[in-house]
């Protein structure tokens, strides 16, 4: 008959090797959004003089209204 020792074993070491895949699984997920949010924050990025551009063609929109 096979030992209940050895059975627990054999699951246990199973149910690691899942839950580190499953933490693989994560970490690439993270990196992949971490990546993408790095991509966002350089397109929303306003440079000094990009606000200043904008600032004046809102003005001078101001202006033609009136």
């Amino acid at each position: 008959m096979i030992d209940i020792n050895a059975i627990m074993i054999v699951l246990l070491s199973v149910i690691i090797i899942c839950l580190l895949f499953i933490m693989y699984v994560m970490y690439v997920r993270i990196q992949q959004l971490l990546r993408e949010v790095n991509a966002l924050t350089g397109r929303m990025e306003v440079t000094g003089s990009e606000l200043e551009q904008l600032t004046r063609s809102v003005e001078e929109y101001k202006r033609m209204r009136t």
